[in-house]
C-alpha cells in the first residue's frame, strides 16, 4: 500500500545552511554586506565594541523591513526576491540607480550565525514602525528540535528608545524555546524531550559546558545597549530608514580585531587572522574600474573598532590602493574579453604603452547558453621585484614593495563588489603561484607583487554562480572556459612582454641598469664636489689663522737669515738648512688640494686664503735658494761631506716616516686579512642560513613548493647583491693599490668630513625622531579627533541656552582649526591612512588666505591669485598637497620683507599646464640651484631648519609630480624666486 508522506525539517537545516555553510568570518561579514547593498544602503559599518561581553553590530542604511516583510521574507529561507526577474520598487532605491543583485541563494542573512550566536536585529522602513527580534542561534545547534517548534520572538514599536525596554520581553519569549509556552502542552514536550536529548549526547561527547545551560545564562541587559545601537544612522535620527544586526559573544576572529597589540609583537595566529581580515574586506567595492566597466561608487564600507569608548577605523571608506595607484606600476595589462575568448586591449611594459594588443583563445570555443562564461574586463599591474632591474625610482619602488604587503592580489568582482575568497594569498584560482613554481623566470605574473582584478557582471556571465558557502565560483564549464581564458592571457601577456621568453626583456633591463649607473655616478659627482667644498670651508676656518702665523714666522726667519749666514759657520748653515726643510713640511700641509673647478660662493675665502699659502711658498723657496747657495760658497768642508750630511738627515727623516707607516701598515694588513677572511666565511653560509628553515619545512612536507622556489630564487638575487657590496671594495681596492693609483686622497676626504658626517647624522638623528614623535601623538590624536568630532556633530542644540551654543560654535571652529593643524603636519609621519580627494586651485587660496592674510596685511605683501589657478583641479591626497604651499607661501613671505618695500608681491598662477608660486623677493642664488631641495639647506638667517623644501619635493614625488626651480628669465612670472610643479593629471574645472 502506497501513501504520500512529507519531508520533516529539524532545527539544524538552519545552522547547516548558516554557520556551518559559511566559509569564513570575513566571508560572512561580506554576505551580510551584500544584502545591505541589495537593500540600496549607501553605507553599511561594521562596529566592534569591547567589553565584558564583545559585541559586533552591522548598521545600514537600507530600505529596511516592516513587520510584515520581516515575517514573510526575512524569516523565510529561500525567497523569491533573489531569482530572476526580481525588481525593486523605485520608493525602495533610495534616489538610486537600479543596482544588479548580488544575493542568488536566498539564505545570506544566515551568515550572522558565523558571526556569533546572539543575534538582535532591528529594521526600519520610511514613515513606518521599527521591528525587531531577538534570535539565538545556539538553538539550531540542537538535532532533536523540528524547525517549525522553534519560534522567534519579534516586537514593533514606533520610537528608537523603546527598543531597550522591549528586549527583556523579547528574551523571555525566546527563552520559550527552551523552558516551553503555556499554550501548547504538546510542543512543551517535545522541547523538554528534545533538550534532553541534546545534552545527554553534549555530556557523552565530553563538552564542558551544555548549550541549553549557555542560552539559559544569557543576561540580556547586560549584552545590548543604548550607548551601542546609538551609533546606527537611523537610531540617532540621521536617517529614516535601515536595518541594524547586533551580534553577542562574537566569534575569535572578531574579537582580536580589539587587540591593542600591535601587529608585529601578536601571536603568529592572531597575526594571520587579522591580516586575512583585512585581505578579505578592504577594497570590497571594485578600485579599479574606469569608463563602462562595473562599479560600486555609492557604497561604502566601514569597519569600526571602540576601545574604551574610542574609535579607531580598522577599514575607512576611503581607498588606499586604487585605480590612481595602479597607473604608477611599471607593467601594466588592461583590456576586454568578448564572448569568444579574444582578449582587446593594452600593455605597459617598464613603464612605455603598448596598444593594441590582442590574444586570440587557445581553441574556437564551442558553448550553449547554459555554459556560455560571457564578456567580461581585465586589469592587473605589477613591477619588479630587484630594484636594479625596475625603471621606477627608489622611492616609488620601496612603496610598492610596502604597499604589495597589504594590497596584493588578483581579485574578482561581480558588479562591483568582491567575490570571495579570490584575491586573498591562500587562493591561486587562476594558478598564478603554481606556475611560478614550474618556472618563476617565465611564468612573470605573482600573486605576491600583483595588484588586479578581474570584472564580472551578473548579467553577462549568468553562468559565473557562487558556491552556496560563498567559498568561490562553482566549478562547471563556464567557470572552467573563464579560467582558461584569464590564465592564457596572463601566460600569453608574461611570454611576449615580461617574462624571461620577452625578446626586449634583457635589453630593457640592461639599458635601465645602465641609465641608472649614469644617475649614480652624476649624484656621486654632486656629492664629491658638495663635499669637497665642504671639506675646503672648513679647512680655510680651522687652518687661516695658523697659515698667517705660518708667514709670519717665515718672515722672522727671512730677517735673521743674513745675520746668521754672516757667522759663516758651516754648522749654522747646516742648522739654517734643517729649519728651512721644516718650514717646507708644514707649508705642504697647508695645501687644499685638490680644488674643484668651481667653487661658488667659497672662491673669495679660497682666494684670500690661497694668497697666504703662496706667500709662504714663495718664502720658502726663496730661503731654500740663499741657504743652498751658502752651502754650496762654504769652503769649511767638501761638497761630498756637505752633502752626506744633507742626505743623512734626509735619510733620518725619511726612514723615521717609513717606520711609521711600515707599522702602521701591518697592523692594519693583519687587522683587514682577518676581517676579510670572516667576510668570506659569512657570504658562504648566509645563502644556506637564508633558506634552510624553508627547505626542512618542505621535507617536513610543511610548505608548499611554489613557495620554497621563489623563495629560493628571491634569496640567491638578494645574496649575490650583497655579496657583491660585502667583498668588491676589498678587490676594487687591492687593485688600486697595484696599479699604483694614489688612494690617499680619499683617506684624507674621509678624515676631512668625518665631523660634518656626525653633524649632519646627528641632525638626521633628530629628524627621524621628530617624525617618530609626531608619528606616535598623531596616531593618538586621531583617535581623540574623530571622538571629538563624533561628539559635536552628535550634541544637540535644542536644549542649549543662547550662550551655550555660541560656546558650541566657538568649540567646533577651535576644533576644525586643531584638525587642520594636525593634517598640516602629516607628510612628517612615517605611516598611516591616506585617502585621495578632488583638490580645488580656489580651496588651496582660500586655505592660504585663511592661514596667512593677516601676516599679508601686515608686511603689505600683495597676494595675487589668478583665475587660471582658481580653476585647476587635483587628484591628491590632501596632506601631501597643502604643506607644499604652505611652505613655498611661507618662503615668500619671509624673503618679501627683506626685499623692496614698494613692490611686495607674491602670486599664484597656471602657465603651460605648469603651476607657478611667484613673489618679488631677493630670489635664489645661482651657486644655491643645486643644494636647493637637499636636507638641511637653508639660506634664512633666523628660524631655517632646511627641511621644508626637502619635504615637499618628497611628498610631491610620492605622487608622481614634479618640482623645479625655474632659473631662465624668460619664463619667470616675478622678479623674485619662481616655483614651479608639474602636476600629475591636472586639470581644469
Amino acid at each position: 500500500m502506497t501513501a504520500p508522506v512529507t519531508f520533516q525539517t529539524r532545527a539544524r537545516t538552519i545552522d547547516h545552511l548558516g554557520r556551518e555553510q559559511i566559509a569564513d568570518c570575513p566571508t560572512a561579514i561580506s554576505e551580510l554586506w551584500k544584502n545591505a547593498y541589495d537593500a540600496y544602503a549607501q553605507h553599511v559599518e561594521l562596529h566592534l565594541f569591547d567589553g565584558d561581553v564583545k559585541v559586533a553590530a552591522i548598521f545600514d542604511d537600507g530600505h529596511g523591513m516592516n513587520r510584515q516583510e520581516f515575517e514573510s521574507k526575512w524569516l523565510t529561507v529561500g525567497t523569491e526576491s533573489k531569482t530572476n526577474g526580481f525588481e525593486i520598487p523605485e520608493k525602495d532605491r533610495n534616489g538610486l540607480s537600479p543596482r544588479p543583485k548580488q544575493g542568488q541563494k536566498g539564505i545570506g542573512r544566515l551568515s550572522s550565525a558565523a558571526l556569533g550566536p546572539l543575534l538582535l536585529l532591528v529594521s526600519k522602513r520610511k514613515n513606518e514602525d521599527f521591528v525587531a527580534a531577538l534570535i539565538d542561534w545556539r538553538l539550531f545547534e540542537n538535532p532533536f528540535l523540528y524547525l517549525h517548534d522553534i519560534r522567534i520572538p519579534i516586537t514593533g514599536f514606533s520610537k528608537a528608545s523603546d527598543l531597550i525596554e522591549e528586549l527583556p520581553a523579547l528574551f523571555d519569549q525566546m527563552m520559550g524555546n527552551i523552558w516551553g509556552d503555556a499554550d501548547d502542552p504538546a510542543r512543551n514536550q517535545r522541547l523538554a524531550e528534545a533538550w534532553k536529548a541534546f545534552s545527554e549526547q553534549e555530556e557523552k561527547d565530553g563538552k564542558d559546558e551544555l548549550t541549553k545551560k549557555l542560552i539559559e545564562h544569557t543576561l540580556i541587559k547586560e549584552v545590548f545597549s543604548e550607548e551601542q545601537l546609538n551609533k546606527w544612522s537611523v537610531f540617532n535620527g540621521e536617517s529614516e530608514h535601515g536595518t541594524a544586526m547586533l551580534i553577542a559573544e562574537i566569534m575569535y576572529d572578531l574579537e582580536v580585531q580589539l587587540s591593542t597589540i600591535p601587529l608585529l609583537e601578536a601571536d603568529e595566529s592572531e597575526k594571520l587572522t587579522r591580516e586575512r581580515f583585512f585581505q578579505t574586506l578592504s577594497n570590497f567595492t571594485d578600485p579599479f574600474s574606469k569608463g563602462s566597466e562595473p562599479i560600486a561608487n555609492d557604497f561604502g564600507c566601514l569597519v569600526r573598532c571602540w576601545r574604551k569608548g574610542l574609535p579607531f577605523d580598522l577599514i575607512g571608506e576611503g581607498r588606499e590602493f586604487d585605480l590612481k595607484n595602479l597607473e604608477d606600476l611599471e607593467h601594466i595589462l588592461e583590456g576586454h574579453v568578448d564572448e569568444e575568448g579574444y582578449f582587446h586591449g593594452r600593455v605597459k611594459v617598464f613603464g612605455e604603452w603598448i596598444e593594441n594588443y590582442t590574444v586570440k583563445p587557445r581553441t574556437a570555443y564551442k558553448v550553449r547558453k547554459d555554459s556560455l562564461f560571457g564578456a567580461f574586463d581585465l586589469r592587473a599591474g605589477t613591477f619588479e621585484q630587484l630594484i636594479g632591474s625596475t625603471s621606477l625610482s627608489d622611492q616609488q619602488h620601496a612603496s610598492f614593495m610596502a604597499q604589495a604587503d597589504k594590497y596584493a592580489g588578483f581579485r574578482v568582482y561581480r558588479d562591483g563588489l568582491r567575490v570571495m575568497p579570490y584575491g586573498r594569498v591562500d587562493s591561486d584560482y587562476f594558478s598564478i603561484e603554481e606556475r611560478r613554481s614550474k618556472n618563476a623566470g617565465r611564468y612573470f605574473w605573482s600573486s605576491r607583487r600583483m595588484f588586479g582584478r578581474v570584472s564580472i557582471s551578473r548579467e553577462n556571465n549568468p553562468n559565473l554562480k557562487d558556491k552556496a558557502g560563498r567559498e568561490g565560483i562553482i566549478e562547471n564549464r563556464a567557470a572552467k572556459l573563464f579560467r582558461e581564458i584569464v590564465e592564457n592571457i596572463l601566460q600569453d601577456s608574461a611570454d611576449k612582454y615580461f617574462g624571461r621568453k620577452s625578446d626586449n626583456r634583457k635589453v630593457t633591463i640592461e639599458n635601465i641598469k645602465e641609465q641608472k649607473a649614469l644617475e649614480k655616478a652624476e649624484e656621486d659627482r654632486k656629492k664629491i664636489q658638495s663635499k669637497e667644498r665642504t671639506r675646503i670651508r672648513s679647512s680655510i676656518k680651522k687652518n687661516l689663522n695658523q697659515l698667517i702665523s705660518h708667514v709670519d714666522k717665515l718672515s722672522e726667519l727671512k730677517n735673521t737669515f743674513e745675520s746668521r749666514l754672516s757667522l759663516n759657520s758651516i754648522d749654522e748653515i747646516q742648522e739654517l738648512k734643517s729649519e728651512v726643510d721644516n718650514f717646507n713640511e708644514t707649508t705642504q700641509a697647508f695645501s687644499l688640494s685638490p680644488v674643484p673647478a668651481n667653487l661658488g660662493r667659497l672662491e673669495d675665502d679660497y682666494r684670500g686664503y690661497r694668497k697666504h699659502e703662496l706667500a709662504a711658498k714663495e718664502l720658502v723657496k726663496e730661503l731654500t735658494f740663499v741657504v743652498n747657495k751658502a752651502l754650496a760658497e762654504s769652503k769649511q768642508k767638501s761638497d761630498y761631506e756637505k752633502a752626506s750630511e744633507v742626505y743623512r738627515s734626509k735619510l733620518a727623516s725619511l726612514n723615521n716616516s717609513i717606520t711609521r707607516y711600515a707599522a702602521q701598515g701591518k697592523a692594519m694588513l693583519a687587522k683587514q686579512q682577518q676581517e676579510f677572511d670572516e667576510l668570506v666565511k659569512h657570504c658562504r653560509e648566509q645563502y644556506k642560513l637564508a633558506v634552510e628553515e624553508d627547505l626542512e619545512d618542505l621535507r617536513l612536507e610543511k610548505g608548499s613548493l611554489s613557495l620554497a622556489l621563489e623563495k629560493l630564487d628571491d634569496m640567491q638575487a638578494k645574496v649575490e647583491i650583497e655579496n657583491a657590496q660585502k667583498l668588491s671594495p676589498y678587490v676594487t681596492a687591492l687593485e688600486r693599490i697595484s696599479e699604483e693609483i694614489d688612494l690617499e686622497n680619499l683617506a684624507v676626504h674621509s678624515m676631512n668630513q668625518t665631523e660634518k658626517y656626525r653633524e649632519e647624522i646627528a641632525r638626521l638623528h633628530s629628524l627621524a625622531q621628530l617624525g617618530i614623535t609626531v608619528e606616535i601623538i598623531g596616531h593618538e590624536l586621531e583617535g581623540f579627533d574623530q571622538t571629538i568630532a563624533y561628539g559635536l556633530k552628535h550634541l544637540s542644540s535644542d536644549a542649549l541656552t543662547e550662550r551655550q551654543i555660541s560656546l558650541l560654535e566657538s568649540t567646533s571652529h577651535a576644533h576644525q582649526a586643531l584638525t587642520e593643524r594636525l593634517r598640516f603636519l602629516s607628510p612628517l609621519k612615517l605611516s598611516g591612512r591616506k585617502t585621495i580627494e578632488r583638490i580645488k586651485g580656489s580651496k588651496i587660496t582660500e586655505y592660504i588666505q585663511s592661514y596667512f592674510g593677516d601676516h599679508f596685511e601686515k608686511a603689505g605683501i600683495t597676494f595675487e591669485v589668478s583665475d587660471s589657478f582658481d580653476s585647476i583641479v587635483i587628484q591628491e591626497v590632501p596632506a601631501r598637497i597643502y604643506p607644499v604651499f604652505m611652505n613655498l607661501i611661507n618662503n615668500s613671505l619671509y624673503w618679501c620683507q627683506r626685499g623692496d618695500t614698494d613692490n611686495r608681491k607674491i602670486a599664484l598662477d597656471v602657465k603651460d599646464g605648469d603651476v607657478y608660486i611667484s613673489d618679488t623677493g631677493q630670489g635664489v642664488d645661482q651657486d644655491d640651484y643645486d643644494q636647493l631641495f637637499t636636507l638641511f639647506f637653508t639660506r634664512k638667517q633666523r628660524g631655517g631648519r632646511g627641511v621644508g623644501l626637502y619635504l615637499s619635493k618628497q611628498n610631491l614625488q610620492a605622487g608622481g609630480h614634479k618640482i623645479r626651480y625655474e632659473t631662465r628669465s624668460e619664463k619667470k612670472l616675478l622678479s623674485g624666486a619662481n616655483f614651479v610643479i608639474e602636476f600629475k593629471g591636472l586639470t581644469h574645472e
